[in-house]
């Protein structure tokens, strides 16, 4: 039972399946999109599949001989598995960025185990000389229930680009549910056009409308994407720009409030010389030295903290030891540093970067200075995308209701606020001293 303009629809679906095969291929080798290599795997087998299911259309070969082969015994269902099989790989892969929805998540990884169980039964029946069709219906409903699913959860979450592969979706799933619907009329004696000569016409139809909503999607999804970078890229060099205005804000303040009390106080060395105040000039001249010292500090800490090649975590750990090393050996204070290896493989934002390291010095300094501490023990790690650290002593810690601004709390508060950083403070009179800063470092 054949029809002249079916045969000529099958030749042209052909053409455009292998056409289409080539193509998507070519766009994986071009963006190395793991769910555009997966639907390009999954035309390529259903192309085999309807080869192999439309021989005389194809080669010229009587179709009652070639069902009858050794060939289409033991590689027809094979194809459909393998087909199917990349049909929920391309679900599970082009989805998984645009959802955490659990439960089709499970759908999906549930029908992939199911694919192999299938494969199993076949080569069962096969040894068992037993009809194999049934395979065929069990691997077509395993795709499409969670294509259901996923069709669902695209039209609720109404994103732009994935409608248009939610109906790309339904139309396989209409086409699939038809076949399978006149391969079941014509096994029980109703001898049609469909259910006899072309039962796949169905699903060709809709495997031809899902190629064409999800290439269209493809290019949707990369305009969406191009859109979302162009933002993400404005609004960095904004940022970009807002931190510099900030370091040259604080870079005017420090090197002026600096600069103008060296010049204060060089010129009141000068007087007092010339008046024989050699004691005043002595300390106007020790001012003028601590200025220089803290000021050339500052301006190294600052040109070290915005480098971009100390983006990594690591070099900074690496500082952050140094410098406790230096000052609390200097004041013989023991001290261990434990930093695991998660967080030393961070890149960090140079704003980000230079408050962690300003509140860390910040901190160690108070710490040196007025804890009395005979032990002091650092902390960074990693817990949940939450970079955490810890600074602690066992000195004489302080009452936080009645400390004044001189022990930097207020400095080290308004760096964390800075960061979007959590702020713990904890003294204990008698017992020392936590500071714990927690910053989610994907923000």
């Amino acid at each position: 039972m054949q029809n002249a303009a079916i045969e000529i629809f099958y030749l042209f679906f052909q053409g455009i399946l292998c056409f289409q095969v080539v193509l998507f291929f070519v766009m994986y080798v071009l963006t190395r999109r793991k769910d555009i290599l997966n639907y390009s795997l999954f035309l390529f087998f259903a192309a085999a599949y309807f080869f192999m299911n439309a021989p005389y259309t194809f080669f010229g070969i009587p179709e009652d001989d070639f069902w009858n082969s050794l060939l289409y015994k033991y590689f027809n269902i094979p194809l459909i598995i393998i087909e199917n099989l990349f049909y929920l790989l391309f679900l599970k892969t082009f989805f998984e960025g645009i959802s955490n929805d659990k439960k089709v998540e499970k759908q999906i990884q549930f029908a992939l185990w199911l694919i192999p169980f299938t494969f199993a039964i076949f080569i069962l029946l096969t040894t068992k000389e037993w009809d194999t069709q049934s395979i065929f219906y069990t691997v077509k409903m395993i795709s499409v229930i969670p294509a259901i699913g996923v069709t669902y959860l695209i039209l609720k979450k109404n994103l732009p680009f994935a409608k248009l592969v939610a109906n790309g979706l339904l139309c396989t799933i209409i086409g699939t549910s038809l076949t399978v619907f006149m391969i079941i009329l014509g096994n029980n004696g109703i001898h049609e056009l469909f259910t006899d000569g072309y039962p796949l016409f169905f699903i060709r139809l809709g495997i031809l409308g899902d190629m064409i909503f999800y290439f269209v999607a493809i290019l949707k999804k990369w305009h969406y994407q191009e859109k979302q970078l162009v933002q993400e890229k404005l609004n960095f060099h904004l940022a970009e720009e807002q931190f510099r205005n900030k370091i040259s804000s604080e870079l005017h303040d420090d090197l002026g409030s600096s600069l103008s009390g060296i010049s204060m106080h060089s010129y009141l060395a000068h007087t007092s010389l010339l008046n024989g105040q050699y004691e005043k000039a002595q300390q106007s001249t020790e001012f003028i030295q601590k200025s220089a010292d803290e000021l050339i500090t500052n301006m190294g800490d600052l040109i070290w903290t915005i480098n971009p090649e100390n983006d990594e975590f690591e070099k900074i750990v690496l500082r952050m030891r140094n410098f406790a090393y230096d000052l609390l050996g200097a004041k013989n204070i023991d001290f261990e540093f434990v930093a695991d290896e998660h967080v030393t493989k961070l890149k960090l934002p140079m704003e980000t970067r230079k408050n962690l390291y300003l509140i860390f010095k910040e901190a160690t300094n108070n710490l040196a200075k007025y804890s009395g501490a005979a032990k002091a023990f650092f902390l960074l790690k990693e817990e949940s995308n939450i970079l955490i650290m810890q600074i602690r002593d066992n000195g004489k810690g302080f009452n936080i209701l009645q400390s004044g601004s001189g022990n930097g709390l207020k400095n080290i508060q308004k760096r964390a606020a800075e960061i979007n950083a959590d702020c713990i403070i904890n003294p204990v009179p008698g017992n020392g001293t936590s500071i714990e800063i927690k910053f989610n470092h994907l923000h």
